[in-house]
């Protein structure tokens, strides 16, 4: 039976992890704008790689977290996990074990191609972003319908489907498993 301070920790957990991915999310919209027909082909190239691998590692991390809520689990950050199991230990969720699960390789693979470095950028990025676009709004609330357009504008229906049918495949390959 799990206690109140593992309740506790879990819910703050969450809660941390939703802020994180809430911030990756931010700073790959904002991030978009650096498209411009001035762009070098070879950066539009660069910075096309690192959004679309962003955001599809984004996309399962949501879908996993999801699906530890709903397990009641704590939550597990994807770029680190792989990095704190050791070579004679087994990997104890057969969601993450490559050896069981096609999604498992695809998540490492993802790992591998830069996910520890690219995650943390757009985090760090997006977070920013946030709290300078928070410290605007609190001087000048009349902004936020402003920013409620460029949000609008920026987050277009199509990457939220997208992102919502990577969240559910993953929560229903892993209930058909069990």
């Amino acid at each position: 039976m799990a206690t109140k301070f593992q309740y506790l920790k879990g819910t703050i957990g969450h809660l941390f992890l939703f802020l994180v991915n809430f911030s990756v999310l931010v700073g790959i919209i904002e991030s978009l704008q650096l498209f411009t027909p001035s762009l070098p082909i070879l950066n539009a190239m660069v910075l096309g790689y690192m959004l679309t691998h962003t955001f599809i590692l984004l996309s399962v991390q949501q879908g996993v977290q999801i699906l530890e809520l709903i397990r009641m689990r704590l939550p597990t950050i994807l770029v680190t996990y792989y990095f704190e199991i050791s070579d004679q230990e087994t990997i104890k969720v057969p969601l993450f074990d490559p050896t069981k699960n096609r999604l498992a390789v695809f998540i490492l693979l993802l790992v591998i191609t830069g996910g520890p470095i690219l995650f943390p950028i757009f985090a760090i990025y997006g977070f920013l972003l946030v709290w300078g676009h928070l410290a605007i709004i609190a001087l000048a609330p009349a902004r936020i319908v402003q920013y409620f357009g460029i949000f609008l504008n920026y987050a277009p229906p199509l990457l939220l489907i997208i992102a919502a049918v990577i969240i559910v495949s993953i929560v229903m390959i892993e209930m058909k498993h069990e």
